[in-house]
C-alpha cells in the first residue's frame, strides 16, 4: 500500500530514525498491509544465516526447484527457526506447508526425510480447500519475522516478540524471513488463517496471539489477511473495527461490489456476510500521506504510503 515518489529524502526530522520508528511515531495505518499475491506458504527449517535475498546456498536443490516453481503460483518460501537457537544442524528439518480459500484454510506439518518428497505436491494444489495429505493437519503456527540481513527493523523488534511469544506459545512459534512490511515490526503472521498483525511489542503480541488461537483478531493491530486484494483486506478491518466484530469466522469476503470503482478510482466497495447481519457492503476511498518517508531501511526505500477510509456500510443483497 505504498506509492513511490520521485523525492530521495524522508520527511525533516527523520533522517536517522528507523523505519519502523518512524512508522509507529505516524501511527501508519496497518489496514490493507498483508501480501494480496500469498495463496499458500512453504516453511523449511533452516537454523541460518540467512542471506538477505533468496535461499541459502546449502538447502537442497530439490527444495530450491519447488520453490521457484511454487512461487509462481503465489506460494510463499519462508525459512524459519526456532527462537532459542538450539543447535546449528538441523538432522531432519521440519517443513510445513499451508494453503486454502479463507476460510478454509489448512496448514500440515512433516519432517522432511528426503527433500525429493517435495515433488510430489502440485503448488497449483495449494489454492485448494482439500488438504493435500504431504503431513499431519496442524492446529497453528506462529511465525515472526526476524530477518537482519534483510531489514534490521525485523530483528530489533522482531527477535524480542519470538522470544516473548516462545514462553508462552513454546513449539508454536517460529522465527521466520521476510513476511513483508518492514516498516511494521514486528510483525507476527498466523497460520493457517494468513491473518497479518503488526507493530507488536512482547507483550501485545502475546495477547494477540493467544486472541488468534481462541478465534479472535486484535483490530487495534491487525493488518489484514494475505491473499486478499488490498483493498478487501483494508474494507474487512474498516469493517470490524466499526462494528466491533472480533470474532475472525464471522465476517467472510464474499468480492467486490458492482461498480467497485467511481469514475476516478477514488472509491472501492467490498461485500461480506457476517454473521447475525446478512450481507454488508463496505465503501471506502484511498488517500495518500502529504509527505514521504523511509519505509526501509535495508532497501532505504522512500516512499509515501496511503491509507483507507471509511465511506459507508450499508446492507447489501
Amino acid at each position: 500500500m505504498l506509492r513511490a515518489t520521485q523525492t530521495t529524502q524522508p520527511m525533516p526530522g527523520h533522517e536517522h530514525a528507523g523505519c519502523a520508528a518512524i512508522c509507529r511515531e505516524l501511527d501508519e495505518p496497518l489496514a490493507g498491509t498483508a501480501p494480496s499475491a500469498a495463496v499458500g506458504w512453504l516453511l523449511i527449517e533452516h537454523p541460518g544465516p540467512w542471506p538477505a535475498f533468496g535461499l541459502p546456498h546449502d538447502v537442497p536443490a530439490p527444495i530450491a526447484r519447488f520453490s521457484h516453481r511454487a512461487l509462481q503460483h503465489g506460494v510463499r518460501t519462508q525459512l524459519i527457526r526456532r527462537p532459542d537457537r538450539t543447535g546449528r544442524q538441523v538432522a531432519l528439518p521440519t517443513v510445513m506447508i499451508a494453503g486454502g480459500a479463507a476460510p478454509r484454510r489448512w496448514l500440515e506439518r512433516r519432517a522432511l526425510t528426503d527433500p525429493r518428497l517435495l515433488a510430489e505436491l502440485d503448488p497449483a494444489g495449494f489454492a485448494d480447500c482439500q488438504p493435500p495429505g504431504f503431513g499431519a493437519l496442524t492446529e497453528a503456527a506462529l511465525l515472526v519475522c526476524t530477518h537482519g540481513r534483510r531489514e534490521v527493523c525485523c530483528a530489533r523488534y522482531g527477535r524480542p516478540v519470538a522470544q516473548s511469544l516462545a514462553e508462552r506459545f513454546g513449539s508454536l512459534v517460529w522465527e521466520t524471513t521476510h513476511v513483508g512490511g518492514d516498516r511494521f515490526a514486528a510483525n507476527l503472521v498466523f497460520l493457517p488463517s494468513g491473518r497479518y498483525f503488526g507493530r507488536l511489542d512482547p507483550d501485545e503480541a502475546v495477547a494477540v496471539a493467544e486472541a488468534a488461537l481462541r478465534g479472535r483478531i486484535d483490530l487495534a493491530r491487525f493488518r489484514g489477511t494475505a491473499g486478499l486484494p488490498e483493498e478487501a483486506q483494508a474494507a474487512e478491518c474498516l469493517l470490524r473495527r466499526a462494528l466491533g466484530i472480533e470474532e475472525a469466522a464471522a465476517v467472510r469476503y464474499l468480492g467486490d461490489g458492482d461498480g467497485d470503482r467511481d469514475s476516478d478510482g477514488g472509491a472501492y466497495t467490498a461485500r461480506f456476510a457476517v454473521t447475525g447481519s446478512g450481507v454488508r457492503e463496505v465503501v471506502l476511498a484511498r488517500y495518500e500521506t502529504a509527505q514521504a518517508r523511509l519505509t526501509s531501511c535495508g532497501a532505504g526505500t522512500v516512499e509515501t504510503p496511503a491509507g483507507y477510509r471509511l465511506l459507508a456500510i450499508r446492507a447489501g443483497d
